[in-house]
């Protein structure tokens, strides 16, 4: 198949950078016209790719002065924009030619419009105005403040400065004998020149294409792989890929990835590295596919909705949330900082992160972790709520209004309340959870909820006689006390009760505890349901299991993961909320997460 691609060329110094082709032309035509020698590879592309067509005599009119709507089109040929916008023009026909390109630009938020409601669509365009236009479409910033080395810098609107110093800083605007000439319309050459020079390679089909190497590269059409391409500049995945998908193998792009296309089909990247990703399509919500030994160095950066999906061998750096407030941004697979700078929704999956961040812009924002999720630390500075049955290690809550389901497994409370687990916690309320059971308050803002393994020698000298610390301390001395034998116990009472998987030991009358849900199943040794009735806890020889009867979610303990002493449980004990005790031939695991 052949491929629409055509090679980025070094930018012209003699002019500015751009140009257009008018929506209502025809195919050109073998029609002599005189050609600038400075744009005759690109033009002569433009008309090949279909993006630029002659007159109705098969004249391309290169030196005509372009009009916006004109320029316009372009664009939109360029990035195949389709989303159509809602917006009535005061000097836009509906049955004009360009009615269609103008409102496909304004849904793009590359057209504004002025002050009286126009979008002027067939007054010539100015410099800087193309300037202003490309800059927002390839997103050319500078980090710098704007400084002119143009002798008619005075000469270049307020509005319009920032853009064209990006552009000179980036390369892609020069002055013509020192001077940007920013009132000066520009030609269609011009026009289609400065287009090329930002725009690179344009892959316009669903084929392969290999080892394409450039400065900058758009996608816009879906279903094509790129292979083994190495980009010094940005990659642009632009709208015209729709809600399809696109896949990038072994490839290098040393500057940014613009996901502004793709759907549930998914952009894939299998071994490729990326400096930065930035998604942003709100016309959709793309999935974000990281594979093999994919990477990205400088982080992701989710400006709409997103399903990001990290199935490479190493976390996600930085993934940093700035969705709107109605966006949700999926997550699954390892991520080393996820900050949320927005009110947007978070959903975790099975994945791993290091911290997760709110900051104080996230006032709103909700997250919701599944089963398999794992938050090493939270950080509010905004007022959020965290929900679902996933696992947090830290949280430092920092502002009020801040809402955990299911608690952390310590937290620091710089705020004066939160809810944690359903309850108002203060810090001159917070419980400290210690071995002696009591409840007592802490003094502080630290509640430390980690699983906690004790010796029965411990659990001897520092349990407290009642409440659930004293019957896990009774059923301990039961198990120190020489004088019981279990087999010669169970032996008595064989002949009129069942065999009991989990009577180790026989136990006295008044010894009062919640009892085995499933006492005479072989494979449970013992099984108890927490005290608000979510959580159902479940002890067998290999370990603790805990089943949420709300999602179905199971949480996994055992020796091997530093939770147990011993994997063989012999009693579950409820401490009177959501947590137990687990109690094994020679020590206790107190579980609350």
């Amino acid at each position: 198949m052949r491929t629409k691609l055509q090679k980025g060329i070094a930018i012209a110094t003699m002019a500015s950078t751009l140009v257009f082709a008018a929506g209502q032309w025809t195919s050109a035509s073998a029609t002599k016209e005189p050609i600038p020698a400075w744009a005759s590879a690109e033009l002569a592309y433009w008309v090949e790719a279909g993006l630029l067509k002659g007159d109705s005599n098969g004249l391309l009119r290169p030196q005509q002065t372009i009009n916006r709507a004109e320029f316009l089109t372009f664009v939109n040929r360029v990035f195949n924009y389709q989303a159509l916008s809602d917006k009535k023009f005061g000097d836009v026909d509906a049955s004009a030619w360009y009615a269609a390109e103008i409102a496909k630009a304004h849904a793009a938020g590359i057209l504004q419009g002025n002050s009286r409601g126009n979008a002027q669509p067939l007054s010539a365009l100015t410099r800087e105005e193309a300037a202003l236009i490309l800059s927002r479409v390839f997103d050319v910033v500078s980090a710098n403040a704007p400084s002119g080395t143009f002798s008619d810098d005075a000469a270049i609107s307020s509005w319009a400065a920032s853009a064209v110093y990006a552009l000179k800083e980036a390369g892609y605007a020069q002055g013509a004998g020192g001077a940007f000439q920013p009132k000066k319309g520009m030609s269609r050459a011009e026009a289609v020149k400065m287009i090329s020079n930002i725009m690179g390679s344009l892959i316009s089909d669903s084929s392969v294409h290999e080892n394409v190497n450039g400065r900058n590269v758009v996608v816009n059409t879906a279903g094509g792989v790129l292979k083994g391409a190495k980009i010094s500049g940005d990659l642009y995945l632009a709208p015209g890929i729709g809600n399809g998908g696109f896949t990038l193998e072994d490839c290098v792009v040393e500057g940014t990835i613009y996901v502004l296309g793709g759907g549930t089909q998914g952009i894939v990247l299998k071994n490729t590295t990326a400096g930065t990703i930035k998604i942003n399509n709100p016309q959709g919500q793309p999935k974000l596919t990281l594979s093999g030994s994919s990477s990205v160095k400088n982080g992701i950066e989710a400006l709409t909705g997103a399903a990001i999906v990290n199935d490479s061998t190493a976390p996600i750096g930085s993934l940093n949330v700035q969705a709107g407030a109605s966006a949700t941004i999926s997550v699954s697979g390892d991520v080393t900082l996820l900050t949320v700078d927005s009110a947007a929704a978070v959903s975790l999956g099975a994945s791993k992160i290091g911290t997760l961040s709110f900051t104080k812009q996230a006032s709103g924002a909700k997250a919701k972790l599944d089963g398999k999720a794992q938050v090493g630390k939270v950080i509010a500075d905004a007022s959020v709520s965290l929900t679902g049955s996933g696992e947090i290690g830290e949280a430092v809550v920092n502002a009020e209004g801040v809402a955990f389901e299911k608690a952390p497994g310590k937290w620091t409370l710089n705020a004066k309340s939160a809810t944690i687990a359903g309850k108002s916690v203060t810090q001159s309320s917070s419980g400290s959870g210690g071995a002696g059971g009591s409840g007592g308050n802490s003094g502080g803002g630290t509640v430390d909820m980690s699983t906690k393994i004790y010796s029965h020698e411990q659990v001897l000298s520092g349990f407290a006689e009642t409440g659930a610390y004293g019957d896990v301390k009774q059923y301990v001395r039961f198990l120190n006390d020489d004088t019981y034998k279990p087999s010669e116990a169970n032996a008595v009472i064989a002949a009129t009760l069942p065999n009991f998987t989990n009577s180790l030991t026989f136990v006295n009358a008044d010894y009062d505890v919640k009892p085995s849900i499933f006492a005479a199943l072989r494979s449970v040794n013992t099984s108890v349901l927490d005290a608000r009735r979510e959580n159902l806890w479940i002890g067998t020889d290999n370990g603790v299991m805990k089943i949420n009867l709300a999602t179905n979610a199971i949480t996994e303990y055992t020796k091997e993961n530093k939770q147990l002493a011993d994997n063989k449980t012999l009693l579950l004990i409820s401490d009177g909320s959501s947590g137990v005790f687990a109690i094994t031939e020679n020590d206790v695991s107190y579980i609350r997460k």
